[in-house]
């Protein structure tokens, strides 16, 4: 959810890691500037999975 995303990002930022939020152009079936992927590093693996293994792998 974007929530989720938000909250991840936010928990990235106060590690000091670099975070990118991007947003879809719409040309598609997804509404125009809907936010669609989190970026976030580059960092350890293991900073990483801090944030992100709870997460399903699609």
């Amino acid at each position: 959810s974007l929530e989720e995303m938000k909250g991840i990002a936010d928990s990235a930022r106060k590690l000091g890691l670099i975070t990118s939020m991007i947003r879809d152009a719409g040309r598609t079936q997804i509404a125009p500037n809907s936010i669609t992927v989190l970026g976030v590093g580059p960092a350890p693996k293991e900073v990483i999975d801090q944030l992100t293994g709870h997460l399903k792998l699609l």
